[in-house]
């Protein structure tokens, strides 16, 4: 893991480089090329998620249909599914990339090589009103914020067939994420929150222009 740490501090240096020497813009900046890198996938996922929500009444004609036999449905499902070239994982390849992204960015900006980093960089720790983005926001203003995106950009998305009891963990879903988010580091908050709202921009436009396909 420690290869990925070293790739994410020397991306993050460079980011710094360009970004007025600050590692909170630095952040911003790599948050917008890997959502830069990952719109083709965001694209596909996208359409994907929003041809199944065109199939919910099919599904619903199905699970009516077969209430008392799970196999048929499930089988008449995945049949639905192959007919219009649906993928039901396909909504979920953004998320599979991004996991390590979050992983190898959490632990950089944790490691002692980022604090040695802050140490020599003058005041490049700071942004807005965070001291140090090294150590979580003592105002929790960052956790709410991260709540706030969380929420917002499930609302831009697609509604998948069948996905009556997610939304009921979609609704919990953004004050866990708020909650467990209080302790991290403020440039991993950072990063969470700007990636919301990036995902949130990224589907408004996707929906504007495919959302009919």
């Amino acid at each position: 893991m420690q290869i990925f740490i070293d790739i994410t501090l020397k991306t993050l240096e460079f980011f710094y480089s360009i970004g007025f020497h600050n590692y909170g813009i630095a952040i911003i900046l790599l948050t917008i090329a890997i959502k830069i890198a990952l719109y083709p996938l965001t694209l596909q996922s996208t359409k994907q998620m929003a041809a199944m929500q065109k199939l919910q009444p099919k599904f619903e004609e199905l699970k009516k249909k077969h209430k008392d036999s799970p196999d048929k449905f499930q089988k008449e499902t995945m049949e639905l599914y192959k007919k219009h070239g649906v993928n039901p994982l396909g909504g979920c390849l953004p998320l599979l990339f991004q996991m390590p992204v979050f992983i190898a960015l959490f632990m950089a900006l944790t490691s002692q090589n980022f604090k040695d980093m802050l140490a020599m960089s003058q005041g490049a720790s700071s942004f807005l009103w965070i001291a140090d983005i090294s150590l979580k926001d003592p105002t929790f203003i960052f956790p709410v914020l991260i709540g706030l995106t969380t929420y917002w950009s499930q609302k831009t998305m697609p509604q998948s067939a069948g996905q009556d009891q997610m939304k009921q963990v979609m609704l919990i879903m953004p004050f866990f994420i708020a909650f467990i988010s209080i302790e991290f580091a403020a440039g991993v908050q950072l990063y969470w929150i700007v990636q919301n709202i990036l995902t949130v921009a990224q589907q408004m436009y996707i929906m504007s222009k495919h959302g009919k396909v």
